[in-house]
């Protein structure tokens, strides 16, 4: 019986998990007591049974649950805190399933009074020994960042982190660290020698054998308690797509990030689905080209959102989109997608969940206008779309779903007549809550099929 393996890189945090400022500041933020949840999807046509099991950093197994099933396109969550035995701590995870899953972990601070942010698990399948993450900031206008990085061998691996500066192909700065079998290594940036403020990085993380990764990006001073959390990238291409970029769209902005992870330096274009396009030239490897769709002339208009697909001039690159309500202190991350599925789940999914709503935001990257079709779990509800024009968007947000029940927390899948790419936002969106200043925004990408 084949297994399909999940890794949740070290940031499947207990109730006590408490972040201490500093050079080896704990994950994924500077200060606050993190809980995570993870979120399983069955992605098969089959019931899965699947279990899950905790380890420290030195590798030791510290808890294992008693297995459990999972309906086909079903979804189910755990809160990590509820975990009976389990002592508060940071570790990373395992989830191990019979059938094909995907998982997404949600994880913030207070309760997500003061920082939230999500990432996708990592199939067994695409770990791998080197990693790119497009962001790498030491008080970068107040950002900072860190990777969690998990030996997913039965070996102890050595850990690479380089750091790159744009227009330098040699690493500025180089942090290195041996983790266990099993175990996991925090990796922070604040206060890097070779890092300087008010300059963005990028990064490339890299061992003697396969490791998951985890990105965080977290604010302090007048960023504080903004929180971005994402799965970098094994590889890249020359074509890539975002599903939603925002330029005061609701008062939310985006930035788009892009790293050459080739071996020679290359030209790198955004172009928008109302036409527009801009170009940055000479992006040295491991570099960075940066897209701001808040600047004037960005080819996003005030108050618009709009999809994105960036392509390169012969090396291959990564994408990554932070959003943010800088009024609100809001803050997430998701990946671009360097292909499309006419099939692609979601596994969280939120109509009035403890105030938590979702947005879903498919973009049509076909040849020709694509009907697009969602289908909410345990729910005989579908949403379906009008005409989406090749390289649009088709947006559904759930409280305008009306006949989905509110407190709906379950999963979707959206089928298409062409390829396409999603994402899914969660936030809290109504009544007096939409207004607070906390990061409650939360992101990922769907997994196509």
């Amino acid at each position: 019986m084949k297994t399909i393996k999940l890794t949740l890189a070290g940031a499947v945090l207990a109730s006590s998990m408490v972040g201490a400022v500093g050079a080896n500041a704990a994950v994924p933020g500077p200060s606050g007591t993190f809980a995570s949840a993870f979120t399983v999807q069955n992605l098969s046509g089959s019931t899965a049974t699947c279990v899950y099991q905790f380890y420290d950093s030195a590798g030791a197994l510290k808890h294992t649950s008693a297995s459990f099933p999972l309906g086909v396109g079903a979804s189910a969550s755990t809160y990590v805190p509820s975990i009976g035995g389990l002592a508060a701590g940071q570790y990373a995870g395992v989830i191990s399933c019979d059938q094909q899953v995907a998982a997404v972990v949600n994880h913030s601070a207070n309760g997500g009074a003061n920082s939230g942010a999500s990432y996708d698990g990592v199939d067994s399948t695409k770990v791998a020994n080197t990693w790119f993450a497009p962001n790498a900031f030491n008080n970068y206008y107040g950002f900072y960042t860190n990777f969690v990085v998990q030996n997913t061998t039965a070996a102890a691996v050595q850990v690479t982190v380089q750091i790159f500066a744009a227009g330098n192909p040699n690493a500025v700065a180089t942090q290195t660290a041996n983790i266990a079998a099993n175990g996991y290594a925090n990796f922070e940036q604040k206060g890097l020698s070779g890092m300087t403020g008010n300059t963005a990085y990028s990064a490339k993380i890299s061992a003697n054998g396969n490791i998951a990764v985890e990105a965080n990006v977290y604010g302090e001073g007048g960023a504080a308690g903004q929180l971005y959390s994402y799965t970098p990238f094994t590889s890249g291409s020359t074509t890539a797509y975002a599903p939603l970029t925002m330029n005061n769209y609701y008062g939310y902005n985006t930035s788009v990030n892009v790293q050459n992870v080739g071996n020679a330096a290359t030209n790198i274009t955004i172009t928008y689905g109302n036409g527009s396009s801009k170009t940055v030239n000479n992006v040295q490897p491991g570099g960075l080209a940066e897209f701001l769709q808040f600047q004037a002339g960005s080819g996003v208009n005030n108050g618009d959102k709009q999809p994105a697909k960036i392509t390169s001039t012969g090396q291959p690159v990564v994408v990554l989109v932070n959003q943010s309500l800088g009024s609100k202190n809001r803050a997430a991350s998701y990946t671009g997608a360097s292909a499309g599925s006419t099939t692609v789940r979601l596994p969280i999914i939120h109509r009035r969940y403890f105030k938590y709503s979702s947005a879903i935001n498919c973009q049509n990257i076909g040849n020709a206008a694509a009907t697009m079709n969602i289908a909410y779990s345990g729910s005989s509800v579908t949403s379906v779309s009008g005409s989406i024009a090749a390289g649009g968007l088709y947006e559904v947000v759930t409280p305008f779903a009306t006949s989905l029940p509110d407190g709906y927390n379950g999963a979707a899948t959206v089928t298409s007549s062409q390829p396409m790419v999603c994402i899914a936002n969660e936030d809290i969106i109504e009544g007096a809550d939409a207004n607070n200043n906390a990061d409650t925004l939360y992101s990922y990408e769907g997994i196509g099929q």
